[in-house]
């Protein structure tokens, strides 16, 4: 059911943002993904890998609003060494993203700064490989966050390092196991 509801939301996205005023910005990048839980992520451990999107633009200008879909691959149980491939396990999640693209200043029509304020909801769509999570640790189907972020377009060329804050547990009935991320994407827009 989750793998249905997953394209659901990719195709939703992708035919809104076609279909408004405005652009897609698809890109790819690297992710360093946290859970606050010590036991599940030990301090200096993080989730790494990569992600590719797409993200629309809709009423393009000074703010837009945003819709996108995201499929990330990270390690699925926390390590030590930031790898972007090969992990033995790996944790493939799907992204829906939505809210505000804001710029903040534009040199030119060539070069601008903007921010964003996202709300992000997190579908597991795969674990894979051997190992077991600590003993109690059950994975949630889903979860919640809220990004934000610095980025700049040069042209059609954008850069972006965004920040989630994770706002619902990732592990079944375990307090204080939200997935906070780092990412920096790069892509282009048209």
């Amino acid at each position: 059911m989750k793998y249905i509801f997953s394209i659901l939301i990719v195709f939703t996205f992708m035919s809104n943002s076609l279909a408004q005023a405005g652009g897609m910005r698809v890109y790819a990048g690297t992710s360093s993904v946290v859970n606050k839980d010590i036991i599940a992520n030990p301090e200096g451990f993080s989730h790494s890998g990569y992600h590719i999107g797409a993200d629309g633009r809709l009423m393009s200008g000074g703010m837009s609003f945003l819709v996108g879909v995201r499929y990330t691959s990270v390690s699925q149980f926390a390590v030590e060494d930031f790898k972007l491939f090969g992990h033995e396990s790996s944790l493939a999640i799907m992204n829906g993203r939505v809210g505000l693209d804001i710029s903040i200043y534009s040199f030119t029509n060539f070069l601008r700064i903007r921010t964003k304020a996202l709300g992000s909801f997190d579908i597991v769509l795969t674990q894979s490989g051997p190992g077991m999570p600590p003993p109690g640790y059950i994975l949630n189907d889903g979860w919640f966050g809220l990004i934000t972020g610095l980025g700049v377009d040069i042209g059609p060329a954008t850069i972006d390092l965004e920040y989630k804050l994770g706002l619902v547990n990732g592990y079944n009935k375990k307090k204080k196991s939200t997935f906070d991320s780092l990412s920096l994407s790069v892509g282009f827009f048209f």
